[in-house]
This record gives C-alpha cells, structure tokens and sequence, in this order.
C-alpha cells in the first residue's frame, strides 16, 4: 500500500533529504491533495510543528476537506490530538510525546505512533536527539493501544531506499497486530 505524504514546513509542501537538506519545495498542499487522495489516506505532517517551529495549523486545515488526511507533527497531548480527529482527520500520527497514558485515552483504530530512528536508535526533537531506545522495543510497549506504526530511518529519508528483508521481519514481529508502514521518499512532483 502507498500512502503519499504532504510534508509541510513555512506554509509549503517540501521534501528533506536526511532529515535536513532542502531537497524539493513543491508548493501549495491543496492543489497537491486532491491528486494524491486519489490513491487513497494521504499523510499531512507539520513539520513546523513537529520542530517547535511554528506550525501550518490553517493550512491542514484547508486541506482537511480534499482528501481522506492521516494528521500528524507536533501532536504531543490529548488536546490537540482530540482537535484533530474532531477536525476531520481520519487518522492522527503521533511521535515522541506517544505514551502509554495518552494513547489509552484515543481510540486505538485512529492512532499510528510515529517512530524515528538514526542508526537504529530512535530520535526525537526533529530527529536531533537520541532517546537511547530501539524501534523494536518502542513497539513492543505501544502496540496494543494504536492501529500502526510509522517507522522513518532518518538516514535514508528522502534516498529512495527501503529497509533490508531482516529488518521488515523483526519490525513486524514487533509490531503485534499492529499494522507498518515505512517511510520511503520518492522525490519527484509536479504541478
């Protein structure tokens, strides 16, 4: 399954090679949605929000209506989760605030926790900051109170590269019921 991702960062959609290099501004996200909902669920991320940076709050909010959106970037309380499911989100991604205490207060099957990892250790704080944990173990501690799992490793965000077999096994023996998802750019839009 393909789920096409709107990355959003200063009100533009955008593609990061690594997790820090500039690699593609593809302009506004609602002339983009309608022609990735085509597919099926797209994934809007604030970027902005997920870096403490601001956020595009107004703009998913725009884009909300085009297509069937997974919501997800700077979602780190009951709040702001419960303001996007409400919103008209069909699904919220949440990435290093996703507790065992948060997550049992959302309804399970609208809930992908976001995971992270530079060298097989998961990151957070916009992928600066090494928490120390493996994706295997995070899993295993969240899989029974959302619906997926969204693993992104940074070094190869935005290369067009995929996780080796060993890798895809472990992480599904991991993830329990759970549905996964790995993330894998594809640079390449146009108008």
């Amino acid at each position: 399954m393909i789920i096409p991702s709107i990355d959003l960062k200063d009100g533009q959609t955008v593609q990061l090679v690594g997790g820090r290099d500039h690699a593609l501004s593809a302009g506004d996200p609602t002339l983009i949605a309608p022609r990735f909902g085509q597919v099926g669920e797209i994934a809007v991320i604030d970027l902005d929000a997920a870096l403490g940076a601001g956020d595009n709050g107004d703009l998913i909010r725009r884009v909300l209506p085009l297509a069937r959106c997974r919501v997800g970037g700077g979602i780190r309380d009951l709040e702001t989760a419960v303001a996007w499911l409400n919103a008209g989100a069909r699904k919220i991604v949440i990435g290093s605030a996703a507790s065992s205490e948060l997550l049992a207060q959302l309804p399970r099957d609208r809930v992908i926790v976001a995971l992270d990892a530079r060298d097989g250790e998961i990151v957070d704080q916009g992928w600066t900051r090494r928490t120390g944990l493996t994706i295997p173990e995070r899993m295993r501690e969240l899989r029974d109170l959302c619906s997926g799992f969204l693993v992104t490793l940074v070094e190869q965000e935005g290369r067009m590269t995929g996780l080796d077999p060993s890798q895809i096994t472990d992480l599904r023996d991991a993830a329990g019921s759970a549905r996964l998802a790995t993330a894998m750019s594809v640079v390449a839009v146009s108008h």
